[in-house]
């Protein structure tokens, strides 16, 4: 084997761990969509985002295709794998929003 074929084994397999990533982060969104009409992160009063630390929130809570949403389920999904943990199939599973215990 030489130097091109491993290096062709090892970007396919970064390939795959992003694919399964973005499957992950999809069905979180999915899920959250199912309990949540606005983003479980939003406060209505306020109009704040809480991931965001207390920051308004650019998207008036609607969390389809808000990056900073999907940059809080990137980062679970890093720490989850990161721990061996096994991934949630629910956005409601505690792991997902409170993180790894």
């Amino acid at each position: 084997m030489d130097g091109s074929e491993s290096n062709k084994q090892v970007q396919s397999a970064a390939d795959k761990s992003k694919d399964q990533k973005k499957i992950w982060i999809q069905k979180m969104i999915k899920s959250a969509k199912l309990h949540h009409k606005l983003c479980p992160f939003y406060d209505r009063k306020k109009k704040l985002c809480f991931l965001r630390l207390g920051e308004r929130c650019p998207y008036d809570g609607k969390f389809d295709n808000c990056p900073i949403f999907i940059g809080f389920l990137d980062k679970r999904y890093e720490e989850i794998v990161a721990a061996g943990k096994p991934l949630p199939v629910d956005f409601e599973d505690p792991i997902v929003q409170f993180g790894v215990t």
